[in-house]
């Protein structure tokens, strides 16, 4: 609440990306997870930016003076809009340090040796709004993941993996993404700050190719993505001349 983030869709970014918050699953995939458009109510009143409600929460937890805390982030990160969420805390007496580390590090610090007490943030890496297939969504914050660096053990989160491995049908895929999204977003497991808007440049001759992530390029994991895409597209010859 204490985030301003239509104020940061506007000033920061221009205008470029929606001020939407988010859960689990990106608002591009349009037909899975639990756009904010669906959201109750309740559940928008609980990311809308309200300081003295923010204050009145950290009075209620026992914090009326706020406290201090410290985010640990990969120097590949977007450290100037951390700037503005720093100063958006220290407005209700959150004083939040940031600490920076490179990405090696980084990964060593959160995702390996779990050290992080506080905050942790990576660029590209964040647990929210995520693009990635369905099952790869359902394991960002099942426990002994290696992406769940929010240290999260939730029994239904853990059960929602399971239940989608059993699944026999796409649509019961999309309700378990659906209710899991749904629980994210009522957990507050993470922080939701914005998305910004990323476009994908090329030739007009290169068909089959709708700017997927990932899909000329190998990974750890293939064939989760490695030259999947790839295979499908080819050259308009005739457009090219």
């Amino acid at each position: 609440m204490a985030i301003d983030l239509q104020g940061l869709a506007t000033n920061y970014y221009g205008g470029t990306c929606s001020p939407d918050p988010s859960t689990l699953t990106g608002a591009a995939l349009t037909g899975w997870g639990f756009p904010y458009d669906q959201w109750p109510q309740d559940l928008k009143d609980q990311y809308a930016y309200n300081t003295t409600q923010a204050k009145a929460l950290l009075t209620a937890a026992g914090y009326p003076n706020g406290f201090n805390t410290d985010i640990v982030v990969s120097t590949n990160s977007d450290l100037n809009v951390l700037q503005i969420v720093k100063s958006e805390f220290s407005a209700i007496n959150v004083n939040m340090a940031i600490r920076t580390m490179d990405n090696a590090s980084w990964l060593s610090y959160v995702r390996v040796g779990h050290k992080q007490d506080a905050l942790a943030e990576q660029q590209g890496g964040d647990p929210l709004g995520l693009t990635y297939e369905p099952f790869r969504q359902l394991g960002r914050f099942v426990a002994g993941n290696s992406a769940d660096w929010a240290l999260v053990n939730d029994p239904k989160i853990n059960g929602w993996q399971v239940s989608a491995g059993q699944a026999t049908t796409v649509d019961q895929v999309k309700q378990i993404l659906k209710d899991e999204n749904e629980y994210v977003a009522q957990q507050h497991f993470a922080i939701s700050l914005l998305t910004p808007t990323l476009y994908a440049f090329c030739q007009p001759w290169i068909k089959g190719y709708s700017g997927q992530s990932f899909s000329i390029t190998g990974e750890v994991g293939a064939p989760l993505a490695c030259y999947f895409y790839a295979s499908r597209f080819w050259i308009d010859q005739s457009l090219k001349k």
